[in-house]
């Protein structure tokens, strides 16, 4: 299994190794209190948190509610109070006890403990907002003269009675009807809600309001909502900018170089731009590490995250730097750096140096006149391997004063020999990520794993655990309230498709439908909210079906990701025909790279696939290799490419994991900008056999059909004998901008195969 290294394995090393000298680049629990801000445009009142979270009583110990309470200035930190059995305690100890002894998350009581009274902000509470604290037993009908509220009142009651409630409707939600559940509808103030899971009913039955229900969601978001993990490196689909996550804020890597010098490629995870757009600018990272800046009469050197000055021109000068590598700085461009020590000719191991001693298996790493013990060998390959370890006599050691162990830096994923889970590090702490969806959600890939003993493990204490939140669930793991079918790999039902020119079929008995069924002969249809991902109605969704020519929208992105230049130009070669070669060309005919995207996407064209790929990649086999690999760093567990152009019937998906596929790819700039083209027209850069001019409209017949209820955004068709017709299509609803994807895929009847599509979209606007 491949690890995370490169200098990447290197990042905040200063700050984890000098706590003694820089105390304060240590922060403790301060990733807790973190605000993301929020609007309640992202509310999706079907999911509010999940149930793991609602059920991990450990994410906090006693110490950090306490630090909580501290950090926000809550009179709570300050106060003894009489716990359930009236015995005096701190409202910290309360909040832990009442959390473990119910298995219920203490963030939980702590939103409620401000979402009814404010207690978390509130520096001088009234007896009344105690006696109230978490809203028990008060309810619309008797208010505070309710009997269950009198049976409960007082700080300590409140609380274990708000952590053991949520733990009753678990225990008893099958034997009590009153108790909502997931996946069946309640009108909540005039509003249609189908819970996606326990913890979300259980909020509404103790709350049964949408406004009060809003109210906890955003103070949840914006406590504990963050959600990427500080070290991580993330960028969109629709962009080239990279950035480090750090302190709550997000840092663009200005260049290559720059990327290179500090960080594994290997490591960036594709996260929706809606979820950086979250996070607030901070500090570009502009200069390659260790680089030698120049300002007027003053040199640094660049050490992560600070500039260390050199003493003087001549101890630059004996250290070996070029001259003619220095860069030239102004103020301006060293002042989001933190000043570091000063470089005198007698400081030992300024970039660091690794060593190993003589006779023993010890590492250890030395900089600035400290050395840091390290695990063991391939510890040291992890952390640190653009250094080789050198031999040196123990006697080294005596010159150096002894530091802090080395831990693994931010960002680095970790898991135990003896165990399946995998967390990520994060201020030298070890975040468990609590499911494999999760995982699948921020796009880790499992080769970046490293696997450690459990000795290695403890060096690193534990964090609090790491999930997913509602606004990325439904983007890369689809939707909650979907009704399980068994899971495919490879074809339902122990079937096989065949290549013998009849369409894969499943006969009724067999066929499963999500919501409200549509009787339509399409074989597989979807149908979902764009925004949100919810799957509002589909028939055998979790189906293996050949992709026929979805597969290019695919290639579309794996292309404009590996960085295809849309204002080059590839040349026809006859060894580049696809096995369909309808493409009016001739050898040595040359086309704008552009066009050729048209073609593909607009045109459905099978040969541009091949002649893209080309341009950026000799090796077709390596290209299809990344596509497979970028399925299943989304999670397509039911997705298989076997060629770039969609010929091939064993190119196979199901319309759940192609609707997550299509909002990926499709939110691409210039894969957009051709999925939603009517029609195009050009000329070829070199014509040989006189046909320069190629037009056509797109393939989806209903892009340039009037009339319709509704705009399509962008679609693309498919079809072969196997595969049957099969459309998607993003459309808007014109009165309000709600947004749907619409999956048909084994429609059978070629000749009207956009009949049904529209019958379905028109369905979704007036349903939906």
């Amino acid at each position: 299994m491949k690890q995370v290294t490169k200098i990447l394995a290197i990042l905040m090393l200063t700050g984890l190794f000098f706590a003694p000298i820089s105390p304060t680049l240590w922060r403790g629990s301060q990733g807790l209190l973190y605000a993301i801000a929020t609007t309640s445009t992202d509310f999706n009142p079907n999911y509010l948190i999940s149930d793991a979270e609602m059920q991990d009583a450990t994410c906090m110990n006693q110490a950090d509610v306490q630090l909580f309470l501290t950090q926000y200035n809550s009179a709570l930190a300050n106060l003894i109070l009489p716990d359930l059995n009236g015995v005096n305690k701190n409202a910290s100890e309360i909040i832990y006890n009442a959390a473990v002894a119910h298995k219920i998350n203490p963030k939980y009581l702590l939103v409620k403990l401000q979402k009814e009274q404010s207690l978390i902000t509130e520096t001088s509470p009234s007896q009344k907002q105690l006696d109230g604290a978490t809203g028990y037993g008060i309810t619309d009908a008797c208010g505070w003269d309710c009997e269950m509220y009198k049976n409960n009142q007082g700080f300590g009651k409140q609380v274990d009675s708000a952590a053991g409630i949520i733990r009753w409707y678990y225990d008893n939600k099958q034997a009590n009807d009153w108790i909502k559940k997931a996946g069946i509808s309640y009108l909540v103030d005039g509003q249609t809600i189908i819970p996606a899971n326990d913890a979300t009913a259980f909020l509404y039955t103790y709350t049964p309001h949408l406004h009060g229900n809003l109210n906890f969601w955003n103070l949840w978001q914006n406590w504990f909502g963050y959600s990427i993990p500080d070290g991580s490196l993330v960028k969109s689909a629709d962009s080239p900018t990279i950035y480090l996550i750090q302190d709550g804020k997000k840092r663009a890597i200005k260049s290559m170089a720059v990327l290179a010098s500090r960080f594994d490629t290997d490591a960036i995870l594709i996260i929706p731009s809606a979820e950086i757009a979250i996070y607030p600018a901070g500090t570009s990272i502009s200069f390659p590490n260790y680089s030698i800046l120049h300002n007027g009469n003053n040199y640094y050197l660049v050490d992560f995250d600070t500039v260390r000055p050199f003493a003087n021109f001549d101890v630059v000068k004996q250290l070996g730097y070029n001259p003619g590598e220095f860069i030239d700085v102004t103020d301006v461009d060293i002042s989001g750096y933190t000043l570091g020590q000063t470089i005198r000719i007698d400081t030992s191991n300024p970039t660091g140096r690794l060593v190993k001693i003589k006779g023993t298996n010890s590492i250890y790493y030395l900089k600035d006149g400290f050395y840091h013990a390290v695990y063991n060998a391939d510890m040291a390959k992890a952390v640190f391997s653009n250094l080789s370890a050198t031999s040196v006599e123990s006697s080294e050691l005596q010159n150096y004063q002894p530091g802090t162990i080395t831990k693994f830096p931010d960002g680095t994923l970790i898991s135990e020999q003896s165990s399946n889970s995998i967390y990520v590090i994060e201020k030298g702490k070890k975040r468990l990520i609590a499911t494999e969806e999760v995982f699948n959600g921020f796009g880790y890939n499992k080769k970046n794993i490293i696997k450690v003993d459990a000795v290695l493990s403890s060096v690193h204490e534990n964090g609090p655990a790491v999930y997913l939140p509602s606004r990325l669930l439904s983007i890369n793991n689809n939707d909650a309230t979907t009704t399980e079918t068994d899971s495919v790999n490879g074809v339902q039902s122990g079937e096989e498709i065949q290549e013998n020119g009849k369409m894969y079929t499943i006969s009724e008995n067999k066929t499963t439908y999500v919501g409200k069924k549509i009787n339509t002969n399409v074989n597989t249809y979807l149908i979902a909210e764009y925004e949100s991902g919810k799957i509002l109605a589909g028939k055998n969704i979790d189906t293996v079906r050949p992709m026929a020519s979805f597969v290019k929208v695919m290639t579309a992105y794996e292309l404009m990701y590996e960085g295809l230049n849309l204002a080059g130009q590839t040349t026809f070669k006859n060894s580049l025909k696809s096995k369909y070669h309808s493409f009016k060309t001739t050898e040595g005919e040359i086309f704008s790279n552009k066009d050729l995207l048209d073609a593909l996407l607009v045109s459905s064209i099978n040969t541009p696939a091949r002649m893209l790929v080309s341009s950026i990649e000799k090796n077709e086999n390596k290209f299809i290799a990344k596509i497979n690999n970028r399925a299943k760093e989304w999670g397509l567990k039911n997705t298989k490419f076997v060629d770039v152009d969609g010929y091939d019937i064993k190119n196979i998906t199901t319309a759940r994991d192609y609707l997550s596929l299509y909002t990926r790819a499709e939110r691409v700039r210039e894969v957009r900008e051709a999925l939603s083209k009517k029609q195009y027209v050009y000329h070829e850069i070199k014509d040989l056999n006189k046909t320069a001019k190629h037009s056509d409209v797109h393939s989806n017949l209903l892009v340039n059909k009037p009339g319709l209820p509704f705009k399509i955004i962008s679609s693309k068709t498919g079809y072969l004998n196997e595969a049957g017709a099969g459309l998607v299509m993003l459309v808007e609803r014109p009165k309000d901008g709600k947004q749907f994807i619409i999956i048909t895929m084994g429609n059978p009847d070629y000749t009207h195969r956009f009949v049904e599509p529209e019958r379905l979209a028109n369905w979704s606007l007036t349903n939906f």
